[in-house]
């Protein structure tokens, strides 16, 4: 099972999809939360600070992964008993496409995007759930430079995958999740 929560930036979004891990949690289930984000700077360093210190204060257990690129490392730790929250995809394309300058081919952005939407499935069969969380960007219109028009191209692809294979879509608007495909357990 595949939940797919995406929304702008502080909408809510990582909240929502915490609660819904615990939703669909069994007794016997493990919570894996994979954390995507890179600490390039003071503001993202006091982000991922933030994200922790809330884990930390949840009645819930988490098996943090602090995986930035290659996901499928990790598809082995997983059992069809765990739930697995997956946040940010929009972190880990940015991770895996710059990681030299191959982004400037469209089709090299492409076969990245396809190895992750492959992994996400892999994912998806070793567990009981993944939540997948993502950005919401496409409001602002076309982009002017290359590197922002192939990752926002790549990100819509990614979506439009992950929300045709989820059985669950919602968008976090001002801390409301709004239900766009399925029926949402919150």
């Amino acid at each position: 099972m595949i939940v797919f929560i995406s929304g702008g930036v502080r909408s809510g979004k990582s909240r929502i999809a915490e609660t819904y891990v615990q939703k669909l949690a069994a007794p016997e289930s493990a919570l894996h939360y994979i954390a995507t984000a890179r600490a390039p700077d003071d503001e993202m360093k006091q982000r991922i600070a933030h994200h922790r210190k809330q884990r930390q204060k949840q009645a819930v257990k988490w098996v943090t992964w602090e995986q930035p690129v290659q996901l499928d490392k990790l598809i082995s730790v997983f059992t069809k008993n765990d739930v697995i929250l997956l946040d940010c995809v929009t972190n880990w394309l940015a991770n895996e496409l710059f990681v030299d300058e191959s982004w400037q081919k469209e089709t090299v952005c492409f076969d990245k995007a396809r190895k992750m939407w492959e992994t996400l499935q892999q994912l998806e069969n070793a567990s009981r759930a993944l939540i997948v969380v993502s950005n919401e960007l496409f409001s602002g219109g076309v982009p002017d430079d290359l590197g922002t028009y192939h990752f926002m191209k790549t990100l819509g692809w990614l979506h439009q995958q992950i929300v045709s294979s989820a059985q669950v879509a919602i968008l976090a608007q001002n801390g409301i999740a709004v239900v766009k495909k399925g029926e949402s357990c919150l």
